[in-house]
């Protein structure tokens, strides 16, 4: 297994990590720049570490053919974990669905934690204020002849 340098320059420790495969300059500059993308859709105070594991299994010799994976663990302050995983034949594709499902795994975390919507107590509050208010007027009753 071998690993590249952790911090190249952005705010999220990432580490990339290839088993059976050798992470070339390239392979790490492109994972740093798809993975990073994805993860500056959050505040990077929020996520603790990012862990890239490519690797490669199969070839000519075997009855399997060529399989690319790559696996993206992002490790969240608040003890939440993302978790993508890729297969295919090109290591760059696998790379691309990866990045694609750990944007859709940081929207949707996000608009679960965050503080709006129906759940907030002042909504709750003013929807049943606003409600008896309408039935105060006392419309209902007829005047009396």
């Amino acid at each position: 297994m071998r690993v590249r340098a952790a911090n190249a320059g952005s705010d999220v420790k990432m580490l990339v990590q290839g088993l059976h495969l050798e992470i070339t300059p390239a392979i790490d500059e492109y994972c740093r720049a798809k993975i990073g993308k994805a993860c500056s859709h959050v505040d990077p105070r929020e996520i603790r570490e990012v862990d890239v594991r490519c690797s490669a299994r199969g070839g000519e010799d075997s009855r399997g053919g060529h399989e690319h994976k790559t696996e993206v663990t992002v490790l969240m302050t608040r003890g939440t974990t993302l978790h993508a995983d890729g297969t295919g034949e090109n290591l760059y594709a696998t790379i691309d669905s990866c990045a694609d499902i750990v944007t859709r795994a940081i929207r949707k975390h996000k608009e679960k934690h965050s503080g709006k919507g129906s759940r907030h107590a002042s909504h709750e509050a003013s929807a049943k204020d606003a409600f008896m208010a309408d039935d105060d007027d006392g419309d209902d009753v007829p005047p009396a002849a």
